[in-house]
C-alpha cells in the first residue's frame, strides 16, 4: 500500500511541476492559466489525500500493536 501511495504522490508532484511551467505570467488572467491553476489545485489535493492515507496506515499499525 505504501508503494502505491508514494507512486501516486510522485505523479501528483510531477503534475504540479508540469503545470507550474505552463503558466504564462505575461497574460496571467487567461483560460490556459485557469486550467493550469485547477490542475495545480487538483495535484495539491491529491497530495493531501495521500498524506491522510499514510497517517491512516500508521494509526492502524499503532492500534494493531496494542
Amino acid at each position: 500500500m505504501k508503494a502505491l501511495i508514494y507512486s501516486i504522490s510522485i505523479l501528483a508532484i510531477s503534475i504540479i511541476i508540469f503545470n507550474l511551467t505552463q503558466i504564462n505570467f505575461e497574460d496571467f488572467i487567461s483560460y490556459e492559466n485557469f486550467i493550469s491553476g485547477i490542475l495545480i489545485l487538483a495535484g495539491l489535493s491529491c497530495l493531501i489525500i495521500m498524506r491522510i492515507m499514510l497517517l491512516n496506515e500508521r494509526i492502524k499499525k499503532i492500534r494493531k500493536n496494542k
